[in-house]
């Protein structure tokens, strides 16, 4: 996200202030005024990086409001050194330059500059940050103990601490310069100056070495109406990773594949609200805090959230059907989340604030430290809170209608602060009323919201950036209703196609109606009417990928109906199950009108459990094993036995299988710190037992070829060239690629099965069978012609004329000698001389029919250097006719 545009938006630097203490009287409001102390300390850091300065990137400005419920229009400002502003600010940021007491003056003005009320008076200390502090010479660190050991955490080792200071550790609350840690966690302290409150914040993140990351807090659940709710638990078919992918796990867990989300009752709750309500998820998907826009209460046990210091937490306002929010805090350079914000809206004043919830307080369940703090003016109890969509800076936005105007006050929270920004929409046409709720798409690019003008109902739909919650080209769409009964809830279909939207009827004499608005043309279906009470909509659960349902709360309804198949359209299309046999889902307590604001953090990406990895698994050709570094920063040793062989000390050994099937997989790691001794030399401190990692990897079969080598081409006949055929194995069916020694194709019938070469040359064949698998072989195909030798295996030396003299056909050998025996060993034939034939006859006689024995010797014409060749075989002379 881009901080260029913060001086001209309403920046609000939310820190951490005295309870009670903001306040000089109630229409000026005044933030933190701290100062960078030029005279802090900078250390230079033992590893020799750059020295450690001060993070200006957190520094905060300090942020006025001036809160009366006039909307006068004109301000002038005096902020007490020699600056005055006037216009129409109402919320300035000013930076000051120097230490001390200031005394800052606001009057409100007509456009003539005469005064219209006030002058309203705040004086205010600025003064320095203290001096930032460090783990091991950074801001945010990273540290990994064995089990059983503990660390000291010091946010100023080697350095003086800076005087006149207060310690706040999360999460614990620890008060001290110093705390030892034994358990894995985010830790982070806030050093807080005594006098001004100004504060700064390190972070270090403890591993244990072995332990694995949290598992998270559940499935998501929305708490509503007088104790009531619904949780979304995903379902699908498992599925496990597919033994033939070429890379994967060695211990594949199985996946959800077709997810979808059931809906179930979760339980009881305290939550007791007729129309707002909101809650907050931390990175893990468990619920932090929860309200019904009286009373706040903890996710972990449902404990009223109290003031810190003692006494109860109330929330004094008309909220309206949507004015509360609740967000997660991002501070800079500190764990998340330290603290949360309560947005609320006062309807009778138009009175936007927030209140600070620090999870530090009340046993790590929070307390408010921070209460009614003004963002903004004239707004409707309608406010919707979204997660940024920006991977790199975390950030909220709140979304609140200003009823005065008719547009949006967007603000923006991250760990900078609030930036507020009034959105540029059409005027109000007379007659207007906003009603009901407003809605965001799944994927934040679209928002909508009800309006009633002059006594007919219609939604205003907007187009949304979710990377900074701007809007743009908003559209009226009239729903074809005169209200009553009045628009109220609304949501978008998953694939944002369509909008549904309630017109509350009054339960007993005005139908309420269910409608399906086509956002590209505008057009208005209804889906279902009933003399119940139609309040909020919502699609269900905010978060997570998968099929999800449209709900709607009907008031005192013990069951909560939903379109089973929202991004369909028509009546009958979309499921709705109080039209047909399907009962809905029964919950416990009494449904009212509202549905929760639901807002949860990023979720946490971190994890350091044992794995290994596999990339490559053809037989003949490497497969790569991979181990997944664990009690980072520490040092592993990685020990393998794969398929029986050990590999010592290699974290990612390679491997190649001669045979296809299943393989084990065995590996051993030992992690430990470097140590220096008294020679210098470093000695390995182990941490811990080795621990160990067994998995398996299928190894696919590779094609197997039968080509002879050498090879030889002859241009000569009875040859025509040679063809080569690499009669593969090892698959059921196979692509062939017949190229040049530099990877070219040969022609344009490379992808033959077979090829037939003409002259000598290098030459490459690639098969590649069904599994993806390829075999690959490079050839030097030489001149020389192969000898043949052809030997009959009968003659018939009977004077018929046909077949009457053994005759050999040869090419391409030379010195040969044949030689022919009877049964009993006696020579009856001998040459030379091949074309020298036997006639069958022995001393002048044919012989009778029998078999005789043959062997020819002879030497290769073109390969004389490979010696006699000799070839034996059997001859049948038949002389009968």
């Amino acid at each position: 996200m881009k901080y260029w545009y913060m001086e001209k938006r309403l920046l609000l630097f939310l820190g951490l202030l005295f309870f009670g203490a903001t306040v000089s009287n109630a229409q000026l409001y005044v933030g933190k005024a701290c100062l960078a102390d030029p005279s802090a300390p900078v250390t230079p850091p033992a590893t020799g990086s750059p020295a450690a300065s001060t993070p200006t990137s957190c520094d905060e400005k300090t942020y006025f409001f001036e809160a009366t419920e006039n909307n006068f229009g004109n301000w002038t400002w005096d902020f007490g050194d020699g600056t005055v502003l006037t216009g129409t600010t109402r919320n300035p940021i000013h930076a000051y330059t120097t230490p001390g007491p200031y005394t800052v003056k606001v009057t409100p003005v007509d456009n003539g500059g005469a005064t219209l009320a006030g002058p309203y008076t705040r004086l205010v200390n600025v003064g320095y940050y203290p001096y930032q502090p460090l783990f091991r010479d950074k801001t945010e660190q990273d540290s990994t103990i064995c089990k059983g050991k503990t660390i000291t955490l010091d946010p100023y080792k080697g350095q003086s601490a800076p005087a006149n200071v207060s310690y706040k550790w999360f999460p614990e609350g620890q008060t001290t310069r110093t705390i030892d840690v034994s358990e894995a966690g985010c830790y982070s302290v806030e050093v807080i100056d005594n006098t001004t409150g100004c504060s700064r914040s390190a972070k270090i993140n403890v591993k244990l070495c072995y332990e694995e990351s949290s598992s998270g807090g559940g499935s998501e659940k929305w708490y509503f109406g007088h104790g009531s709710g619904l949780e979304f638990t995903l379902t699908g078919d498992e599925m496990v990773q597919d033994s033939l992918d070429e890379d994967g796990s060695l211990d594949p867990q199985p996946e959800i594949v077709n997810p979808s989300f059931d809906p179930s009752d979760p339980g009881v709750n305290k939550m007791q609200a007729d129309e707002a309500a909101a809650m907050v998820f931390d990175q893990h998907n468990k619920l932090v805090l929860y309200t019904d826009g009286k009373k706040l209460y903890s996710g972990d046990d449902d404990s009223e959230i109290p003031v810190a210091g003692g006494g109860p937490f109330a929330i004094s306002k008309a909220t309206g059907a949507q004015g509360v929010a609740l967000i997660p805090k991002p501070v800079c350079s500190a764990c998340d989340f330290i603290n949360y914000y309560l947005f609320t809206v006062d309807e009778n004043t138009g009175l936007l604030t927030y209140s600070v919830i620090d999870m530090r307080e009340n046993d790590r369940k929070g307390a408010v430290v921070e209460a009614d703090v003004p963002v903004a003016v004239n707004v409707k109890g309608k406010i919707t809170a979204e997660r940024g969509s920006d991977d790199e800076h975390e950030s909220y936005f709140i979304t609140a209608y200003n009823a005065l105007s008719g547009s949006f006050q967007s603000i923006t929270v991250d760990s900078l602060g609030t930036v507020s920004v009034e959105q540029t929409m059409p005027p109000l046409q007379p007659g207007t009323v906003s009603e009901g709720y407003v809605a965001v798409s799944a994927d934040g690019n679209q928002l909508a919201h009800g309006l009633v003008i002059n006594g007919n109902n219609f939604v205003q739909i907007t187009g949304r950036n979710p990377e900074n919650n701007t809007l743009s080209a908003p559209r009226l769409v009239d729903l074809g209703y005169a209200a009553p009964p009045t628009v109220y809830g609304l949501a978008f279909s998953p694939n944002g196609a369509y909008l549904y939207v309630t017109l509350k009827g009054d339960g007993s004499t005005i139908e309420s109606r269910l409608l399906q608005v086509d956002i590209a043309n505008g057009g208005v279906t209804e889906i279902a009417s009933s003399m119940q009470e139609f309040g909020a909509l919502g699609l269900g659960p905010k978060y997570g990928a998968g099929s999800k349902y449209v709900y709607v709360t009907i008031n005192n309804s013990s069951t909560i109906h939903y379109l089973q198949a929202p991004d369909e359209a028509g009546r009958d299309a979309v499921g709705f199950t109080l039209n047909s046999s399907n009962p809905g889902t029964a919950v416990a307590g009494t449904p009212k009108l509202g549905f929760p604001n639901v807002v949860a953090a990023a979720p946490a990406q971190d994890g350091q459990g044992l794995g290994a990895n596999y990339s490559g698994n053809c037989m003949n050709a490497p497969t790569l094993f991979t181990s997944q570094e664990i009690c980072s920063p520490m040092k592993n040793d990685v020990d393998w036995v794969i398929d029986g062989e050990t590999f010592k000390n290699n974290p990612n050994p390679s491997k190649t299988f001669t045979s296809p099937g299943w393989k084990t997989v065995k590996m051993t790691v030992r992690p430990y710190k470097e140590i220096a001794s008294v020679s210098v030399v470093k000695i390995k401190d182990y941490c811990g037992d080795p621990i160990e990692f067994e998995g398996r990897v299928y190894i696919k079969p590779a094609p197997e070829l039968t080509i002879p080598d050498p090879l030889y081409v002859c241009d000569e006949y009875p040859y025509q060239g040679l063809t080569v055929d690499p009669k593969p194995t090892g698959g059921s069916s196979f692509e062939f690629e017949w190229l040049t020694r530099y990877d070219a194709p040969i022609d344009n019938n490379y992808r033959n099965p077979v090829f037939t070469f003409q002259t000598a040359q290098t030459f490459k064949v690639k098969v590649t069978n069904n599994f993806n698998c390829t075999t690959e072989r490079q050839l030097d195909l030489q001149e020389g012609c192969e000898p043949i030798v052809n030997v009959p295996t009968a003659f018939t030396p009977n004077g018929d004329g046909l077949n009457e003299t053994f005759k050999v056909v040869h090419y391409f050998i030379q010195q040969p000698r044949l030689e022919i025996y009877n049964r009993w060993g006696e020579q009856v034939f001998q040459t030379d001389d091949l074309d020298n034939r036997w006639d069958g006859r022995y001393k002048g006689q044919v012989l009778s029919n029998q078999l005789f024995a043959y062997v020819l010797r002879y030497y290769m014409r073109d390969f004389p250097q490979l010696g006699e060749q000799k070839k034996v075989g059997s001859i049948l002379v038949l002389t009968e006719k």
